[in-house]
């Protein structure tokens, strides 16, 4: 059931993190000269007036934003509202269970799953007969959560299939094996690309893109801890490489890969391979579709209602003194009059 708005922003609030508050207000504190006071009282104005949450604040530098400006962000308010108006509740199943996702969009998936909801103990050793690594899933996981690497030699399938199960790991996927290119910036998990798309008359179109890389050595990407870049079609960096807090990163701190030098094949693949998908599901708008790379070419993993927005907003990555909803406009037009933001 699709949340209310009024409960969706309770949610936001109770999870707030307070300690990466602090953090974000000691960064201000030093790079804007304004005074603590000033910015809590001016992110909580701000929050009044226009709806951003401190996280908005503080990657749109709303410190320096003029009026006119602001109208160009998406806040926490608008957001909930967009998502409302372009993605049909009734079909956003097809996105929010992986194992769901996987069997709509078969033809654009490369990579063999099994689904242990229907499957037997006899198929799922036929799954794992030529694998020594898997990944177990919780088909309604988020950011990372609720993924596990095992190998397959440490189980029998049976064992295998009772473990899963008992954490609600319904989902079993091959291994993916990332590209040497994005392996030289960390080997150690597999580094996805997300891609937004809006659908405008039943034609995608690309209106933004962040990749996220973990700074140390964990399997599976999804924290705090992190580093963001957006990709250029020609697969180089479009910007600049910044963490949470905006320190820009000229070269990864675990392998001492220099930026610079990053060339990602099959970028502009993967925007295509995303619209296909966004085409095959004109009544859900809106979406992030999350994008591996192989040697084989780009792997299309899942796709997100709500495809998040922040990170198109940060400052520190481009520049930029607009807002994600400049994206938006420019390529429905018009049509932005009708959202009630």
């Amino acid at each position: 059931m699709a949340l209310t708005r009024a409960k969706w922003l309770l949610r936001k609030i109770r999870r707030i993190n307070t300690e990466r508050l602090n953090r974000h207000l000691d960064v201000m504190v030093k790079t804007t000269g304004k005074s603590r006071t000033y910015l809590k009282f001016s992110i909580f104005w701000n929050f009044l007036t226009t709806g951003c949450s401190y996280t908005d604040y503080f990657r749109g530098d709303y410190v320096h934003l003029t009026r006119q400006e602001k109208k160009t962000f998406v806040t926490a308010k608008k957001y909930y509202n967009l998502i409302h108006y372009f993605n049909d509740q009734r079909y956003i199943i097809l996105l929010g269970d992986k194992l769901v996702f996987l069997k709509y969009f078969r033809e654009l998936i490369g990579r063999a799953y099994f689904d242990l909801r229907t499957g037997t103990v006899e198929g799922l050793a036929r799954f794992l007969a030529d694998k020594e690594v898997v990944f177990a899933k919780d088909p309604f996981g988020e950011s990372g959560h609720g993924i596990t690497r095992l190998k397959v030699a440490d189980y029998t399938p049976q064992a295998l299939f009772e473990t899963c199960r008992a954490q609600k790991q319904y989902l079993l996927e091959q291994e993916i094996i990332q590209c040497g290119a994005l392996n030289a910036v960390n080997p150690h998990s597999v580094i996805s690309l997300r891609v937004l798309t809006l659908l405008k008359d039943g034609k995608a179109h690309v209106i933004g893109n962040a990749l996220r890389v973990n700074k140390g050595a964990a399997e599976v990407v999804g924290g705090t801890d992190d580093l963001y870049f957006a990709l250029t079609p020609e697969g180089t960096v479009d910007g600049n490489v910044v963490d949470d807090y905006g320190t820009v990163f000229e070269a990864h701190p675990l392998t001492g890969f220099r930026f610079s030098e990053l060339r990602v094949p099959g970028v502009q693949t993967a925007f295509d391979l995303c619209c296909r998908a966004a085409e095959k599901l004109p009544q859900v708008r809106y979406v992030g579709w999350d994008v591996a790379f192989t040697d084989r070419g780009p792997e299309l993993i899942e796709g997100n209602d709500f495809p998040g927005y922040g990170l198109l907003q940060f400052y520190r990555l481009k520049g930029s003194r607009t807002g994600h909803l400049k994206d938006i406009e420019a390529v429905i037009g018009d049509e932005l009059l009708k959202i009630k933001l």
